[in-house]
């Protein structure tokens, strides 16, 4: 009795074993719908970036569950983020050095520290805008009025004092020798009001991104007089660029991905293999074309070094913004 008892047992050990191996392998992405949480109104930068990623993670059949966009209106960014803090690891939202600047500027109490950081996606780019009939062609005629006079121009950005639009054209104007401080900033709820009021000639600029302002663009609406790339962008090759009017700026805007705090290893590398497989597909790079993004992905691990780096680098950005809100 007792020899069959034990080839039987060692058997059934085995079995187990084997059974718990193949579920620490199965992928959690693959049984759990993925859920984006975006902060603020549709076709707003996050909202776009989310859109891509869920028609290639789709398209592509990358994951089995279908993955749901889920929008936090009203109140400010840290609405959606805060919404994610607590969820599991199938929730992810994205984010940007508003991420940073906003607690910097005392206007946020949520940090990089209160997420696991995921991922870097791609850069973006900031322009400059004018009313289609103003009298500016380009960047460089703009800083020469605001240099002789700079309480004679308003300059709109949105949605958040501290951001990258506000951040980059105060930097250009203090590179052309003005102080960003005289400035008048006007900031607005939406990229959509924003354009209004250029339209309506409210204000004399807007600094803004690529992806918010390129419909506008495309209809003529308005024209743009200054990039912060370091080159001409494709599909935007009437647009100079800050270095060619003799201002040393350039400039990107990145995108990124996060997921809540509490999120164990194995989370976190699904998360970094499926977004690595993500950002390779033919898909994904046509999307980034389209929109005028370049890609720049870099795993968790990268991540987190280069948003520490980031923050090092806004907190010194800040102590001049803090004078310009």
């Amino acid at each position: 009795m007792k020899k069959i008892i034990l080839p039987v047992f060692i058997f059934c050990l085995c079995v187990l074993l084997t059974f718990d191996e193949k579920k620490a392998e199965e992928s959690f992405l693959q049984h759990s719908p993925i859920y984006i949480v975006v902060s603020g109104v549709p076709d707003g930068g996050f909202d776009q970036t989310a859109q891509v990623m869920k028609s290639v993670l789709e398209q592509e059949k990358l994951i089995e569950q279908p993955v749901h966009i889920l929008y936090q209106r009203g109140g400010t960014v840290d609405k959606g983020w805060k919404f994610m803090m607590n969820r599991d690891a199938n929730y992810i939202s994205l984010n940007s050095s508003l991420l940073l600047s906003r607690n910097l500027l005392g206007s946020s109490n949520v940090t990089m520290n209160d997420f696991t950081p995921l991922a870097i996606l791609a850069e973006e780019w900031q322009v400059v805008a004018v009313p289609i009939n103003s009298p500016f062609l380009n960047g460089k005629e703009l800083l020469t009025k605001l240099k002789n006079n700079p309480d004679s121009l308003k300059i709109g950005f949105a949605p958040d004092f501290g951001n990258d639009d506000q951040i980059s054209f105060a930097r250009a104007a203090e590179m052309a020798g003005i102080d960003p401080y005289r400035i008048q900033f006007l900031k607005f709820n939406s990229a959509d009001d924003l354009f209004q009021a250029l339209i309506n000639h409210e204000i004399d600029a807007a600094t803004t991104t690529i992806t918010e302002v390129r419909h506008d663009y495309e209809k003529k609406k308005l024209k743009l007089i200054a990039t912060t790339t370091s080159q001409r962008l494709e599909g935007f090759e009437d647009v100079p660029t800050w270095k060619e009017q003799g201002i040393p700026l350039v400039f990107s805007h990145w995108r990124g991905v996060m997921g809540p705090k509490k999120m164990n290893q194995q989370e976190v590398r699904e998360w970094d293999q499926l977004l690595q497989k993500m950002t390779q597909t033919k898909e994904w790079k046509k999307q980034l074309k389209q929109k005028g993004w370049t890609g720049h992905y870099m795993n968790s691990k990268d991540t987190k070094v280069f948003m520490e780096e980031q923050l090092k680098r806004y907190e010194q950005f800040i102590q001049g913004e803090q004078a310009v809100k």
